[in-house]
């Protein structure tokens, strides 16, 4: 930083380019090869930094050019900087990306585990999906500026997603009211009431993911540095980073409430029909659906409620023994 600063230091610029280009490259070459790269810079901005590594092998022999000093200096802060923040040279170093450096401290809270558990339940285990994701950023309370680029991208996809899905489901919900034989002024009826609460969670999915792709778009460019800022701030709570994870879920998991609402309001009106012919083709065809449901469930082990539940009575279990000091 001090010759970024000061380009007019004496240094041995031959030698430091030359470094610097072997680094690059061999950055370069863990990206292609690896997924869990150490790099503060993408494949693209690699390739960009080695060619001007190459523009300034041109005048690397003059030393009246402090611009060249100022641009190796600054390449050189960002990959000795990333090695300070992954113990580099040490015998803890993190070699992978998503690997820690400290052990985990277990720390028994039962409460927390339980309501963990249920709002997994309740929102259909998404906030697993984002905390592994979380968890791949955001390690050690250090930030991989490559992958939350990605992150974010992710994010931005999958909530912009959601809200032309919630704005179709919001416009089914409306239409279904006006059905000729849903009367709207049985307001006690079952499917009047669930599709009032499948048009409030459409609604709440809608708002929920307009809020987080604004914040998205406020904090998912700035730069490693404040992005650290940014979700230490978001992950100091008792929950933690499954309290973000469960925040980036809710989109999703109301636009499923939503959508099921929708369906027990459908089949409530179907159902209400004496007709042999019509209750036998509907009840068919939910069993026909539900099955390739439970098919992809299964198939994709999207949802492991068992083995979940397992994990944490055994977890539960062990932090017991620990806490009153029975031994393992």
């Amino acid at each position: 930083m001090h010759c970024e600063r000061y380009p007019k230091h004496e240094l041995n610029r031959v030698k430091l380019l030359k470094e610097l280009r072997e680094v690059v490259v061999h950055v370069s070459a863990e990206i292609i090869t690896s997924d869990a790269s150490l790099s503060p810079f993408g494949a693209d901005e690699l390739s960009k930094i080695l060619e001007l590594v190459n523009h300034l092998q041109e005048n690397v022999q003059e030393t009246d050019f402090p611009h060249s000093t100022c641009v190796i200096a600054r390449f050189m802060h960002y990959f000795c900087k990333s090695k300070y923040y992954n113990f580099c040279g040490l015998p803890c170093a993190r070699l992978d990306a998503d690997k820690s450096v400290y052990d985990e401290i277990a720390s028994f809270h039962p409460l927390i585990s339980s309501l963990s558990l249920a709002l997994d339940a309740v929102l259909f285990w998404a906030p697993q999906a984002h905390l592994h994701d979380l968890r791949r950023v955001w390690v050690d309370r250090c930030i991989n500026s490559p992958r939350w680029k990605d992150y974010n991208a992710k994010l931005m996809a999958e909530w912009t997603g959601i809200t032309i899905y919630s704005t179709v489901m919001l416009a089914v919900d409306l239409s279904f009211l006006a059905v000729p034989n849903v009367n709207i002024s049985t307001s006690e009826s079952v499917g009047i009431i669930t599709i009032y609460l499948s048009i409030i969670s459409i609604t709440g999915s809608l708002v929920v993911s307009v809020l987080l792709v604004r914040q998205n778009q406020r904090y998912g460019c700035e730069s490693a540095d404040k992005a650290g800022d940014f979700l230490y701030n978001m992950t100091d709570t008792l929950f933690g980073d499954k309290g973000l994870a469960t925040i980036n879920s809710l989109p999703y998991a109301m636009l499923m409430w939503g959508m099921i609402y929708f369906s027990i309001a459908l089949l409530y009106n179907a159902f209400k029909s004496t007709t042999t012919a019509l209750l036998a083709s509907v009840i068919s065809v939910c069993v026909v659906v539900t099955m390739f449901i439970l098919w992809f469930i299964w198939a994709a082990r999207e949802l492991r409620i068992f083995k979940r539940l397992i994990e944490l009575i055994l977890s539960t279990r062990r932090r017991i023994l620990a806490h009153i000091g029975v031994p393992l």
